[in-house]
């Protein structure tokens, strides 16, 4: 290989570099990294509606359990016999 073709190839490779790098910094803008997020957030609340509406008495159990859980002293306070 000659100091023309070694110069070419450094050339060539600090090109990529540089695209590569070009490349992430767009990706890990504030701007580009709050779309990102916002569409995905946006997808699964999407699924999750269409779940919940395919499913509504699961979501109607599984909101009673919580209800329960979050409750749970009041609930045993009803139960407890006072002397």
């Amino acid at each position: 290989m000659t100091v023309d073709e070694a110069e070419l190839r450094a050339a060539e490779a600090r090109e990529r570099l540089n695209r590569t790098v070009g490349r992430l910094q767009a990706r890990l803008e504030p701007q580009a990294i709050a779309s990102q997020a916002r569409e995905a957030g946006l997808s699964a609340a999407r699924s999750g509606v269409q779940i919940a509406r395919s499913n509504p008495a699961a979501v109607a159990g599984g909101i009673a359990a919580i209800g329960l859980f979050l409750n749970r002293r009041r609930i045993a306070r009803l139960f407890t016999r006072k002397r």
